[in-house]
């Protein structure tokens, strides 16, 4: 692996210079060598910091480069690093620029490493609301709108106090380091935020959410976007289906037992028939026994899986009733109530309990613009789960949500029968960790498909029909038997 090597003492810089000499090192810059002779370009991205701290060692980092830490797309050729020091000079290396501008490199500022510092957050505000003309505008700092969202991430995790501490030690920072203009700047942009009357002078849609109390997770909303976008390009399959009473009695009653499978709450579906079909609870199993029962009872009404929301508004209240009506036998889970503490799974944390309704109604505002069926069905599955809004039942309600929007435009609803199951959660953990939405959509499509097959109207032949494609099955035991029914199965096309 290419290393960097720097003279740190006369006796070193002989030693480098005369590997560099018997071409065994590659010269970078006064006194920086590498042993790739080829191209560090890459390496020298790698290492930038340490590098912008050997040749400039009293710099600090500063404006865009303050407030992101890395370097800056220039061109395709360059990167270029921004750096306050007591002189001027633009330092060309290969694959990265260091420009260095004359200003106070010693007030206002805090470290990023042993030796190499940054500007302080007042400062680096102040900084990049800097007017900038020439080659490097739009490239050295991250405008009025980057300002006005940073400063909603540091008033969303330290409140509105900590504002008003910034623009207090902004003033005087102004003051001694000459920017009265940038500080009139920041100190209306601090002002609209603390204001419910005047938020709207603000340019960045983040900040507006935060100012108006309804602050939202933006990876997450990036996310969701992303699959927005995937399904938009998408030929999805329409795969119609005229319920009875009979065969949406059956289909539910699989859809819960498989669901609540899927959670944790494991029954033989003898035990599920009986609780289902013959109201007997199982044994000491008081909460399991309601999970799949009303989960059941909540999928086969038609007139509540027919309801699907019109408004934000609509879409948080239908949440919260049918999650009231899951949880009601587990009142430690706080049935209807978003969460009051992080959830995670895993090593994915959901969002934070104060972004659930912002994020919840601006992926709103995305479903609204997707076709009915299973595009909305697929979409609003993943923004649930993804959220995680409630202590526990997220799973199962994405999945009721799942199928209100599928039975609601006349098509098959969609079950995750347990030999399924796992490639159900590692499509999710792709879709959520990768932004690689294909097997995600899928596994769904295909478990729709497979639904399509089932004689839903009698309920034996359905449950015979899923024991010998060994649905019912692990992913071990079951694999090799359903994917050849898979095979056979008309799929939509993802993009």
């Amino acid at each position: 692996m290419a290393k960097l090597y720097f003279s740190t003492d006369q006796k070193e810089a002989r030693r480098l210079s005369y590997l560099y000499q018997q071409n065994m090192l590659q010269r970078i810059y006064h006194g920086i060598y590498s042993d790739d002779l080829h191209s560090s370009t890459n390496l020298i991205r790698q290492k930038w910091m340490k590098i912008t701290a050997y040749i400039v060692p009293k710099g600090i980092l500063s404006f865009r480069t303050a407030v992101e830490l890395k370097p800056i797309f220039y061109n395709e050729d360059n990167h270029i690093v921004f750096v306050t020091s007591s002189y001027v000079k633009t330092i060309i290396l290969p694959g990265l620029i260091i420009k260095v501008s004359k200003g106070d490199s010693n007030s206002y500022v805090e470290q990023v490493m042993p030796d190499l510092a940054r500007s302080n957050l007042p400062r680096l505000l102040l900084e990049n609301l800097t007017v900038i003309r020439g080659a490097n505008k739009g490239i050295k700092t991250i405008g009025a709108e980057g300002v006005e969202t940073l400063l909603a991430k540091e008033m969303r995790h330290h409140g509105e106090v900590f504002s008003n501490l910034i623009r207090d030690e902004a003033k005087q920072m102004a003051s001694d380091l000459g920017y009265e203009k940038e500080y009139d700047k920041l100190n209306h942009i601090i002002s609209s935020m603390l204001s419910t009357n005047s938020n709207t002078n603000l340019k960045s849609a983040y900040a507006i959410s935060v100012a108006k109390k309804i602050p939202y997770d933006r990876d997450r909303l990036n996310l969701f976007e992303n699959l927005y976008l995937y399904l938009k390009r998408s030929f999805l399959k329409k795969r119609a289906y005229s319920f009875s009473n009979t065969s949406l009695k059956n289909l539910s009653f699989f859809e819960s037992y498989f669901s609540n499978f899927i959670e944790g709450t494991e029954f033989a579906i003898d035990e599920a028939e009986d609780i289902i079909f013959s109201g007997k609870e199982v044994k000491n199993r008081h909460a399991d026994s309601h999970d799949i029962l009303a989960n059941f009872r909540l999928t086969c009404d038609p007139s509540e899986i027919d309801i699907t929301p019109d408004n934000s508004s609509e879409f948080l209240a239908i949440l919260k009733r049918r999650h009231a009506y899951l949880m009601k036998e587990r009142p430690e889970k706080q049935p209807g109530e978003f969460k009051n503490a992080i959830n995670k799974s895993g090593n994915t944390i959901f969002v934070a309990p104060v972004d659930v309704t912002g994020t919840l109604c601006r992926a709103f505002e995305l479903y609204k613009l997707l076709p009915e069926g299973l595009p909305k069905a697929l979409f609003i599955h993943f923004v649930i789960s993804e959220v995680h809004p409630f202590m526990d039942g997220n799973g199962r309600l994405s999945r009721i949500m799942m199928n209100a929007e599928l039975f609601r435009a006349g098509l098959y609803k969609i079950i995750i029968p347990t030999v399924h199951r796992d490639n159900y959660l590692n499509g999710l953990r792709q879709a959520s960790r990768d932004h690689y939405f294909t097997t995600y959509c899928k596994v769904l499509d295909q478990a729709q498909a497979y639904v399509e097959t089932v004689n839903w109207a009698d309920y034996g032949d359905a449950r015979h029909k899923l024991e010998i494609d060994q649905a019912d099955k692990t992913s071990d035991e079951g694999i090799p038997i359903f994917n050849r029914v898979l095979r056979n199965l008309k799929l939509s096309d993802f993009n």
